[in-house]
């Protein structure tokens, strides 16, 4: 025997395991309603209504709480947003420290690469003769001279910050949202 304690909107807040008179006696004891079933349930996938074990209802999505008031899936609007910003990070993080191209060659931009590249630009403007071997994305190396690594790592930052500038303005798209088909239409 089960027996069910749920609160006044029909939650369920325990269950109580074992013979039937020692689930009677934990209703007795509970400051909570209570009822006795012999099917299983719990509180993520069930509720009690004119007191009767029920079935939630399919969850739309990860988005949603279920009202007990109405025994529906409501969005959590807030959550949503949470939930896009943090997929709209994860693939701006992903362009960020992907590659970014200059001059037909395809540069690595990890953040180990990015230091390695602000690292040549600094010592090409401390020695305009400078010229340097870098490893490229498909691992081919290429010399470059200090005027190119200064015009590489100038396309490095221009890399970073339209990515960031992408970001912030899906960050505002996201923050005007009021729906979820509003946040479903926000891609990277």
């Amino acid at each position: 025997m089960i027996g069910v304690l749920y609160d006044i909107d029909g939650r369920i807040v325990g269950t109580v395991t074992g013979p039937i008179n020692h689930c009677e006696s934990e209703i007795a004891r509970s400051t909570y309603n209570g009822l006795l079933t012999n099917d299983p349930c719990s509180h993520e996938t069930h509720y009690v209504d004119s007191d009767l074990v029920m079935l939630k209802p399919s969850k739309p999505s990860s988005n949603y709480v279920f009202n007990y008031a109405t025994k529906t899936w409501d969005l959590d609007l807030d959550g949503a947003k949470a939930a896009k910003w943090k997929a709209i990070k994860l693939a701006r993080d992903a362009e960020e420290f992907g590659t970014f191209e200059w001059g037909g060659y395809i540069f690595q931009c990890d953040p180990i690469s990015q230091q390695r590249l602000q690292g040549a630009v600094q010592l090409s403007h401390e020695n305009a003769l400078l010229t340097l071997d870098w490893t490229l994305e498909n691992n081919s190396v290429q010399t470059f001279t200090a005027a190119e690594y200064i015009a590489i790592g100038d396309k490095l930052a221009d890399h970073v910050n339209a990515v960031h500038v992408r970001g912030r303005m899906l960050r505002i798209q996201i923050n005007e949202c009021t729906d979820e088909a509003g946040l479903e239409a926000i891609v990277w």
